[in-house]
């Protein structure tokens, strides 16, 4: 099976999702159609084992967010930092001088560690006994953007928005689990997660893998 065919059957599965399963409770179709979306992407990046890899465990990581309890969770969250950990040694293994100039370099960076420490600091108080399995977490995120800071052309535009796309979702799936307290949550976040994540995925898959 060709790479624009499995391509475009995750960006099918990701568009169900996005329109009807993003509100959904907790099922066997949701877990299997968010799942699948991120796991045909592993599939096409099969010709880059690391990479695919990557996705790999980010389609583990999603099956057992899927669910609701904490077990699953804590499970989830472990893959999700085991493929941010593979993706800084995918950025490394692609070699050559940075994209971006040393300055924009400096300045992402510190982007980055600000956000990464004003969401370490809301979520101490409010993740519970979660909160250094949470602090751990952002860490690992901050240093995989950090990493992609450092990409070599061609690659650079493409995991470089894919990495913010990522520190974005997940900043949002934090707001929405620990920082909104017990009230509703707004009925964009889910989506936007959603698409900020899926998006994500996809550029590094493509960006990474030269698929286009």
């Amino acid at each position: 099976m060709s790479a624009t065919v499995l391509l475009v059957a995750s960006a099918i599965l990701a568009l169900f999702y996005l329109l009807f399963m993003t509100h959904a409770a907790p099922s066997a179709l949701r877990s299997a159609t968010k799942t699948g979306s991120i796991a045909l992407l592993a599939l096409a990046a099969a010709p880059f084992p690391i990479l695919a890899l990557a996705l790999g465990l980010s389609a583990f990581g999603d099956l057992a967010l899927s669910r609701d309890c904490e077990r699953p969770f804590l499970v989830g969250v472990a893959a999700f930092a085991l493929a941010h950990l593979t993706y800084v040694a995918v950025f490394q293994s692609l070699g050559g001088d940075p994209a971006l100039p040393f300055d924009w370099r400096i300045g992402g960076a510190i982007g980055i560690m600000g956000l990464s420490s004003v969401m370490a600091r809301l979520l101490w108080s409010k993740a519970g006994r979660l909160r250094w399995t949470v602090l751990g977490y952002v860490v690992i995120i901050a240093l995989m953007g950090v990493s992609a800071l450092q990409v070599p052309s061609p690659y650079a535009e493409f995991v470089i928005a894919a990495a913010l796309l990522f520190i974005l979702s997940d900043s949002l799936i934090a707001t929405e689990r620990f920082l909104i307290g017990d009230g509703p949550a707004p009925r964009w976040l889910s989506p936007a997660i959603w698409l900020t994540y899926w998006l994500a995925q996809f550029l590094f898959c493509v960006g990474i893998a030269q698929l286009f």
